[in-house]
């Protein structure tokens, strides 16, 4: 463990990610043996894992496992890691917190709305409404926003808090945004539909790995519009933390986005366009279009930012 203290932050991280990797890959078979003893006789289980025609889908466990994994080994090296409190992840209780979250929030609310008004307009969105009445549609929209809060604060915390600082201490502002935002861009592909039925399989963990490097590898091309409008996401974010020196902005923000998107899902279906260079595949990140929402986005953030700081808006220290 000193030795581990030793090695610089950054090298840390890479480390910590095999860590995680190979600890959910030994755990997922004694986690899949629990489970399976359970899908054929809970119907909760059965429900949560969508068991039908004796299988399930082991993808979506394998991606419970290891944020599990990751917040306990954290936790648990927190010393070596140099992660003393959530004030050290960017969460200090200053003056003009809860200005930059709401900023945030309305900011990505605000240009994502805009984006889908737009197209809607031009006729590649149409008003469908799913919902069976006004009262399930409101109650909708209040677990969107839990939901939206939940993703935004775990995220930023993992990526933007842990990750970002971490290679702030051993590298530049400039690879240190890029690096972060790439591992943000990739782990958003580590969904990987593994059916499996009930029995012992003592490399399931292994295997849905292998898959999801290979789907990257195979279907790269595919995915690649995806990449870069998840890779433009991660830079807004990181660039949000290091204009405020907190992770506020950032939180608000990613919960915005985050909430719009499923209303969006809620409010509209998608018609197919020829243009999808342009318009996406009906992604929200993927398509020119989205990628210059998004740097006009980092714009904004730059001019309200600048704007903030001639005003001696505090400025909490990230590190």
């Amino acid at each position: 463990m000193n030795a581990f203290k030793d090695i610089k932050q950054s090298k840390k991280v890479f480390l910590l990610f095999f860590l995680i990797v190979c600890l959910s890959c030994i755990i997922a078979p004694i986690i899949k043996v629990a489970l399976d003893s359970f899908v054929t006789t809970s119907p909760f289980i059965v429900n949560l894992l969508d068991y039908h025609q004796g299988g399930y889908d082991f993808g979506k466990v394998m991606r419970r496992i290891m944020m599990a994994v990751a917040i306990i080994v954290i936790f648990l090296m927190r010393k070596s890691l140099m992660v003393g409190s959530l004030a050290t992840l960017g969460l200090k209780h200053t003056q003009g917190r809860w200005e930059q979250l709401r900023l945030g929030f309305f900011l990505g609310t605000g240009m994502l709305t805009l984006y889908v008004a737009f197209l809607y307009a031009i006729g590649t969105r149409i008003l469908r409404i799913d919902a069976e009445s006004f009262s399930d549609f409101i109650l909708q929209l209040i677990k969107f926003l839990f939901i939206a809060g939940i993703v935004g604060c775990i995220e930023e915390l993992f990526f933007r808090g842990f990750i970002f600082q971490s290679l702030l201490k051993d590298m530049s502002a400039l690879p240190a945004v890029c690096i972060t935002s790439i591992f943000y861009s990739l782990l958003h592909f580590l969904k990987v539909d593994l059916v499996v039925s009930p029995g012992i399989q003592p490399f399931v963990g292994f295997l849905v790995m292998y898959q999801f490097f290979r789907n990257i590898i195979v279907d790269f091309h595919t995915l690649l519009p995806s990449i870069v409008g998840l890779f433009l996401v991660g830079v807004v974010l990181s660039y949000s933390c290091l204009r405020t020196r907190s992770l506020y902005f950032a939180i608000g923000l990613h919960a915005g986005w985050v909430f719009l998107i499923k209303i969006s899902s809620l409010l509209f279906d998608r018609l197919k366009k020829d243009q999808e260079w342009l318009f996406g595949d009906g992604n929200v990140v993927t398509g020119i279009l989205a990628w210059i929402l998004l740097i006009v986005t980092l714009i904004i953030i730059w001019f309200i930012t600048n704007t903030s700081s001639k005003k001696a808006l505090p400025k909490p220290d990230i590190t």
